[in-house]
């Protein structure tokens, strides 16, 4: 694979391979991806430079990192997904350090698309808080549905006359229409199957 093919397969999986130096200066083995060449502005392949200016969030990182480059052939490590402002935007990124062939291998991955689990999360926390907002909404039927139904229940006890018995009758099935729909509402049967 040539240098040229090899830089655009980088580029196009949104990644940046950058090389330490045992003097802890570093340098791109390939070109700075578009989400990343703002940060990176003046620096070229094969240039040295440090990253603390650009690269402040991976600070943590490459203490760890050491770790893996001191261990030699093939030792690695592996962040976790981090968000981090490059150029101003938020950005979700990922850091591997890597030892290949007796080199010191930062490479830097923006994380996209299904990769991002962002979206995902923040998807399930309203979901969880749409749910949490339907079980309080359900608690306040609850009580008031239960004084209903046993006035109702009174009602069919007392004496009327045909008139009224059917009127109290039609009442009862209403609002035993109502307590079956609160009752069948997903957020009330989770709160019978946790008590």
């Amino acid at each position: 694979m040539t240098d040229a093919v090899l830089a655009d397969l980088f580029q196009a999986l949104n990644l940046v391979a950058i090389e330490r130096q045992a003097d802890h200066t570093y340098y791109l083995l390939t070109p700075a991806p578009a989400w990343l060449s703002g940060a990176l502005a003046s620096a070229q392949v094969g240039e040295r430079h440090t990253l603390a200016g650009a690269f402040p969030f991976l600070d943590d990182f490459l203490h760890q990192a050491d770790g893996a480059w001191q261990a030699g052939a093939h030792a690695s490590i592996v962040s976790s997904p981090f968000a981090a402002t490059v150029d101003g935007d938020e950005v979700l990124l990922r850091a591997t350090a890597i030892t290949v062939g007796g080199r010191a291998i930062l490479v830097v991955e923006r994380l996209v698309g299904a990769a991002d689990t962002r979206p995902i999360l923040q998807k399930a926390r309203q979901h969880l808080l749409d749910s949490e907002q339907m079980t309080r909404q359900a608690a306040r039927l609850l009580a008031p549905m239960s004084a209903m139904t046993k006035a109702v229940t009174e009602l069919q006890a007392a004496p009327f006359a045909a008139t009224e018995g059917a009127l109290v009758e039609r009442l009862a099935a209403a609002a035993a229409a109502l307590q079956a729909a609160v009752e069948a509402m997903p957020s009330v049967q989770a709160g019978k199957k946790s008590s």
